[in-house]
């Protein structure tokens, strides 16, 4: 109660303040005429009278000030007097001001916007119920479960109240019916997989368990953005039947507008059953397919706990497994982590990496503005001494000082949430497509540098608090120590001083040299971190990646119609059907105008190798399952290797001779040729099968022998800095059935003038296949190093900034120690001194000072550099290159920065100087 009481009388006495003034005033004259009068009735005269009672009163300022400090609300009227004067200050002193702000407004704005990324990715608690205790299951190396093993963890796990999951590969449907054709992604759940993220539908239901199995009926759930792009947000879908290549689905829920797939790379358009089997055993019998689990902790077990339990029930599950395939199973290593490192694992290191480059950025611009901070203190010690030698104490001087500070700070802070928003938008956008071209929705997530999760950074409340705590934070790192040493002063030397006279001292000189080698070493360990990242893109990039990227153009095509079950779809068609839409689709591609050469193919150069197949020597028995070699194949028409620009090494490329009814013919990649034949690979035989992946473990793959007919140049797939793998290729029309048709073109002209004829020439063939997934090849090389990319340029861009700033911090200590030197500078050339002697000088403090600066900056990025080894590709952590090119342009950038001061002080002019004094 008495602090409210308190809190109320300062505000009356703040918004009554003329009121109070005026009481004080009629209070002290009061006073002083009553004493006046009892001295008058005394005897005295009226003047002597008031003069006595004046000189027993003290004097009415110093009074009337006593009362104001002892008045409620006193120390916030203090406070707004300072910041009166402060403004009042910063107005005065624009250059200094403007100065300030942008140099410490960039670096709270970069620190900023990268805090906003790791806290968007790596901090923020996931969008689900409980989420700090959800957790995922997989092996060591990330590979999800099998689904019998899923089945019974589900139902005999003692860590988990819950575990759900989805397929680990997602289907690519066509949605036919509503208006033109699209391409959509649909994700396999399980029943509980959304009631265990405590996600409800908008409209509608969720799965019943019942639904969990094969031969359930065909219900899909929709994302609400495709409710919302292809259906209006009919609210009325539920109940309603959907075509998905050809086959009915009933819609029953919409799932909320804000829900986020749990899966770093996949956002799906809708969701259909896991359409699991009962049988939970392993058995070459039946397909495998594998299942990504996701499960919640009981109260009170730890991820350890789970691990543990996790490692001993796959240890026994491998107890049922066939023999040949025990020893497989006995040696997995189970991890258990929490979904959220699940989802952002890779990204962490660059991101932090990031966010210490922003730090160091922030470091400069503060001891930057420090070292202008100081060398203020030094002109204003005149005024401070002023102030004190009327009554201020030391306390007051730091506090008015420090509230300037943070008044620089504010306005920083502003222009650096400005900064903050233009950087996060980079990071959001950079990479993202033309959406006129309807790619698939996996590539729009695959084409963001950091993953999906990259597309939710921005700047929210939690930034913006963090901005609050950095203006705060840089206040003291750039104002305590300037407002501690500009408040020690010696009060009768400074009075008798006259203002522009007085020099900084020694510790003042030794605080502002120290924070420039700070600065100095801060920017050579960046640069050598740009350097590393710099050097290793150009190494990815000056890789030969096996093909000519440029005037090509790629899209996709769907050619199934329907689907064997719900989550495991195989083309219904005869395979006649397929190969008449092939036949019928590439001539039409080949008579595009500007089109070269133009292909249909499995599998793009790039992509990750799937598709494996069997390898056994020719006149060699099929080895045991744990023994066998497989090898990816991909399926490509005549003009493929034309199209993407690989050259073909020996041997020649297939023709339309190369058909269903001739002998099955390959063309092999040299890594192939020299694994598996010494080099010497053309002519030679061997044996493999047409059963592709999800059934690798099958002993009854039927085995056919096929001759190697040529062998061309390796392609990198994976991305530039991947290893080579060995690959084979074989002729369309004596492979499977390819459901997801890739298109090649290689064009004369620009490649984008071809996408909508592109899609014409699809849509004359059957318009229920839409063509998606439509880019440049250029376009696709830039996606796989699309992260790397932004990370170098960041890193780069932070390097470069924080050279400038240092730069600029060598010319202001240097121009303001020149300016405080100019009598010294004077006298010596008075005394015979050349101005080349007087050059010489400041240039040797300068080097003394930049090359201590370069030494630690050196000696901290050869210790931190290690952290880089992750994200460095044929460059080592030492690289003397990226080391010596750091220090070489820093110091050259900063002797240039003191060469200017140091020339003004060779020019002082002997007469002016001498006249001063």
């Amino acid at each position: 109660m008495q602090t409210l009481s308190r809190f109320m009388a300062g505000l009356r006495n703040l918004l009554r303040q003329p009121q109070i003034e005026s009481q004080l005033d009629d209070e002290v004259r009061a006073y002083v005429d009553i004493v006046s009068d009892e001295r008058i009735a005394a005897g005295m005269s009226p003047s002597e009278a008031r003069r006595t009672a004046l000189a027993e009163f003290g004097g009415i300022e110093q009074t009337k000030q006593a009362v104001r400090d002892h008045r409620a609300g006193a120390l916030i009227e203090t406070c707004l007097q300072d910041v009166r004067y402060a403004l009042r200050q910063i107005r005065l002193n624009r250059g200094f001001t403007l100065t300030a702000v942008i140099t410490l407004g960039l670096g709270i704005g970069a620190t900023s916007a990268i805090f906003s990324a790791v806290y968007f990715l790596l901090l923020k608690p996931l969008p689900y119920r409980d989420a700090n205790r959800l957790v995922t299951i997989t092996d060591v190396h990330s590979a999800p479960l099998l689904d019998p093993d899923f089945i019974v963890a589900k139902s005999e796990s003692k860590s988990f109240d819950q575990v759900a999951g989805f397929h680990h590969m997602p289907s690519n449907d066509n949605l036919t019916g509503v208006g033109d054709p699209i391409r959509v992604t649909r994700a396999a759940v399980t029943a509980n997989f959304f009631s265990m993220l405590g996600v409800a539908p908008q409209v509608g239901r969720n799965f019943l368990s019942s639904e969990d199995w094969s031969g359930s009926p065909n219900v899909v759930m929709l994302s609400d953005r495709l409710w919302r792009n292809k259906f209006n947000a009919d609210s009325g879908i539920v109940g309603k039947a959907i075509t998905l290549n050809g086959a009915s689905y009933t819609v029953i829920g919409v799932l909320p507008r804000y829900f986020s797939f749990p899966s770093p790379f996949l956002e799906p358009d809708l969701y259909g059953s896991a359409a699991l089997e009962k049988d939970t055993t392993v058995s070459f019998t039946k397909q495998l397919w594998s299942i990504q689990a996701i499960a919640h902790l009981r109260p009170g077990a730890t991820v350890e706990q789970a691990q543990a339990e996790m490692q001993a029930f796959f240890q026994a599950r491998a107890q049922g497994y066939p023999s040949v395939l025990a020893d497989w199973a006995k040696s997995r290593r189970i991890r258990v982590e929490t979904l959220q490192r699940h989802l952002t694992g890779d990204e962490r290191k660059p991101l932090f990496i990031l966010l210490a480059s922003v730090a160091a950025v922030l470091l400069i611009s503060c001891a930057n503005v420090a070292n202008l901070q100081l060398a203020r203190a030094v002109s204003r010690r005149h005024e401070t001494a002023l102030r004190g030698a009327l009554g201020a104490s030391r306390a007051r001087l730091i506090r008015q000082l420090l509230v300037e500070s943070l008044l620089l700070s504010s306005l920083a802070a502003v222009l650096g949430l400005v900064i903050a928003l233009a950087i996060s938008s980079l990071i959001r956008h950079t990479g993202t497509v033309d959406t006129s071209q309807a790619p698939a929705r996996l590539t729009q997530v695959l084409r963001l540098p950091f993953g999906k999760l990259s597309a939710v950074i921005h700047v929210d409340g939690w930034v913006l608090a963090f901005t609050i705590g950095l203006a705060l934070a840089t206040t003291l790192l750039f104002g305590l120590a300037p407002a501690i040493s500009g408040t020690r002063v010696d009060l009768r030397n400074a009075l008798q001083s006259a203002a522009l006279r007085i020099s900084s001292g020694r510790e003042q000189r030794l605080l502002r040299h120290s924070l420039l080698v700070i600065e100095v070493g801060l920017a050579v360990t960046l640069l050598v971190a740009a350097g590393l990242l710099v050097r290793s893109f150009a190494r990815v990039m000056s890789y030969d990646s096996g093909i000519d990227a440029s005037n090509t153009l790629t899209g996709v095509t769907s050619l199934h119609t329907g689907v064997a079950s719900l989550s495991h779809p195989s083309p219904p068609w005869p395979r006649e059907r397929f190969f008449d839409l092939y036949d019928r689709l590439l001539p039409r591609l080949k008579a595009l105008p500007g089109v070269r050469f133009a292909a249909l193919t499995s599998s793009f150069p790039f992509d990750s190798l799937q598709n494996d197949r069997m390898f056994v020597y020719d006149g060699v028995p099929v080895p045991p399952v744990a023994e066998r070699q497989f090898v990816p194949i991909t399926e490509i028409t005549a003009d493929y290797f034309r199209a993407v620009g690989t050259p073909i090494i020996t041997g020649r490329l297939f023709n339309s001779t190369d058909n269903q009814t001739a002998p099955p013919v390959v063309i092999v990649n040299v890594s192939f040729a020299k694994r598996f034949f010494g080099g010497n690979a053309l002519g030679k035989r061997f044996k493999t099968d047409a059963v592709q992946a999800g059934d690798l473990f099958s002993l009854k793959r039927k085995l056919s022998t096929v001759t190697i007919v040529g062998v061309v140049d390796d392609v990198r797939h994976g991305g530039p800095e991947q290893e080579v793998q060995p690959e084979a290729f074989q002729p369309l029309a004596q492979g499977a059935p390819v459901v997801n048709t890739k298109l090649v073109l290689r064009t004369w002209e620009d490649p984008a003038l071809l996408a909508n004829p592109l899609r014409a020439a699809v849509a004359s063939i059957d318009a229920q296949h839409p063509l998606f997934d439509l880019q440049t090849m250029e376009q696709r090389v830039a996606d796989l190093v699309a992260q790397r990319r932004l990370i170098m340029l960041l890193t780069a861009c932070f390097a470069m900034l924080a050279v400038i700033l240092s730069a600029i911090g060598v010319y202001g200590v240097f121009a303001y120690s020149v300016n405080q030197r100019q009598q010294e500078m004077g006298i010596r050339l008075a005394l015979g001194s050349t101005r080349g002697g007087v050059l010489r000088l400041v240039m040797v403090q300068a080097v003394r000072l930049v090359a201590l600066g370069g030494v630690l900056g050196l000696s901290a990025a050869f210790v931190l550099s290690r952290l880089l080894n992750s994200l460095l590709i044929g460059v080592t952590p030492h690289d003397p290159v990226a080391f010596s090119l750091a220090w070489v342009l820093m110091t050259f950038v900063a002797l240039l920065a003191s060469t200017i001061p140091a020339a003004q002080a060779a020019r002082t002019d002997l007469t002016n100087v001498l006249r001063s004094e």
